[in-house]
């Protein structure tokens, strides 16, 4: 007898449907170490963006938007291929960044009317640079550069002799160093506008005093020469030379200043002259007065002659009013 399985009855069941929360947990359970790479590779991709391309860029504004300020800059021991500088300054910088600049070399350029010269007139070593915020220091003892370009170097000594402010700039490229981030290569441009001599404004001669015992070809004029000086400038220029004259005499007598060094602040220096009496005295108006024009002709520093410096003494033009009757009566009391 055969038995007889019943037949199991057929059932159809339905698959709840999975919500999309699942369905990404599945997933993430699943693919978990692709996310992993995909993720590490995007934090990577931005550090190394930041590092390579955002970083230098951050650091070139932030050298741009610096700014150099002279506190003390000294012109010493002029030849006629070199010039000494000792300098001190400050750099200003709002960046909250304090990196290190590594030394590099920079050119001293005239600026005209925010027109560069058509190159530099000089380079300049800088030292190593830890900028700090706000102010860092920097300062340069002593240094011998030579001059690349003497028209240049002159036209800023006559726009210092001159103007009231004068205007320069510093260009160069160095490495920069910040921290554990790779070294970056930045430009250094920085302009800086400062004050300069006026055309010697305020100039004036005092205790004059003519030598009636002077020899033949001797200063028969003795006095003292007030120059005042409102920038930071040390001009060391030698002994100068300067041409007096009258209107109605012409050239009168040359005056000289030995070992002139102006400095900042009020110069009272010695001067002597050569002139020639008779033609002052014939220069006199009715009140006694002769009024003196004075031009620079020479600047004779260790025997050389400074070609830059005396063509700006040729562009200085000072006149003054000189009281001869007081001259005269200081000179020979009793007359």
């Amino acid at each position: 007898m055969k038995l007889i399985r019943p037949i199991a009855s057929r059932r159809r069941f339905r698959v709840a449907p999975t919500s999309f929360r699942d369905r990404a947990n599945r997933h993430f359970r699943r693919f978990w170490w692709l996310h992993l790479i995909i993720f590490c590779a995007a934090v990577l991709i931005i550090a190394l963006c930041l590092v390579y391309v955002a970083m230098p860029k951050i650091a070139q504004a932030g050298v741009n938007d610096s700014s150099l300020m002279l506190y003390d800059l000294q012109f010493l021991n002029p030849t006629t291929d070199t010039i000494t500088i000792t300098e001190t300054a400050g750099i200003n910088s709002p960046s909250i960044y304090t990196p290190t600049l590594e030394p590099f070399t920079v050119g001293f350029w005239l600026v005209t009317n925010g027109t560069f010269g058509p190159q530099p007139f000089t380079n300049i070593d800088f030292p190593s640079i830890h900028v700090r915020h706000p102010t860092s220091n920097i300062s340069i003892a002593s240094q011998i550069l030579t001059i690349t370009d003497q028209d240049q170097l002159a036209n800023y000594a006559t726009q210092v002799l001159l103007q009231e402010n004068i205007t320069s700039a510093l260009t160069g490229s160095t490495k920069l160093d910040e921290g554990k981030l790779p070294v970056i290569t930045i430009k250094y441009n920085s302009t800086t506008t400062y004050k300069a001599l006026n055309g010697l404004q305020g100039f004036n001669i005092t205790n004059l005093r003519f030598n009636i015992s002077a020899g033949n070809a001797q200063p028969n004029l003795i006095c003292n020469a007030f120059i005042p000086n409102p920038s930071i400038l040390t001009v060391e220029m030698g002994n100068i030379t300067l041409s007096l004259s009258t209107t109605q005499s012409g050239i009168v007598g040359n005056a000289t200043l030995k070992d002139f060094t102006l400095r900042p602040g009020d110069n009272n220096l010695p001067m002597t002259a050569v002139v020639d009496e008779a033609a002052i005295l014939k220069s006199q108006n009715a009140s006694g007065f002769v009024t003196m024009h004075i031009t620079g002709v020479a600047a004779v520093f260790n025997s050389q002659h400074i070609p830059y410096y005396e063509k700006a003494l040729a562009n200085l033009k000072l006149s003054l009013d000189l009281n001869i009757k007081d001259i005269l009566a200081d000179s020979y009391p009793g007359l």
